[in-house]
């Protein structure tokens, strides 16, 4: 197995709302690197992002797209092994959840204090302390 995060589209949002997901990602990616957390493999889409850590910080890519039809039904996740880049990721997910609100569901092998880098990044960015995302068990 290994650490892992999951989410699942209920409804399909707007392209208007994943292109704000996208540059959000894309300025919680740029502090993150800025503040010594290496991010590459970065790919910013009106229907989807990708990034990865880097070296021996990276696991498997974060990757996320705009959900189309039926694709909304599949599950998303993303094995960051809790290596560095995990700030990266759960951050996005917290903005995910902001963004997309019930129309998005997630979940993770951790708790919402494994995502303390995360909310901090968060924060960092957007100047808002995040409320907890993941779905009660």
């Amino acid at each position: 197995m290994g650490y892992t995060h999951y989410w699942k589209f209920k409804q399909e949002p707007t392209p208007e709302k994943f292109t704000e997901f996208v540059e959000g990602v894309r300025q919680i990616t740029a502090t993150a690197d800025e503040a010594g957390i290496p991010i590459g493999e970065e790919l910013y889409e009106s229907n989807y992002v990708r990034f990865n850590g880097v070296g021996d910080g990276a696991h498997e890519s974060f990757y996320i797209e705009l959900p189309v039809g039926d694709e909304r039904y599949d599950d998303g996740f993303c094995k960051t092994a809790e290596k560095p880049y995990d700030t990266a990721v759960t951050a996005s997910l917290i903005l995910a959840k902001k963004i997309f609100g019930e129309d998005i569901e997630i979940r993770s092998d951790g708790n919402w204090s494994d995502w303390q880098g995360g909310q901090l990044l968060y924060e960092s960015v957007f100047n808002v302390q995040p409320e907890n995302v993941l779905v009660k068990a």
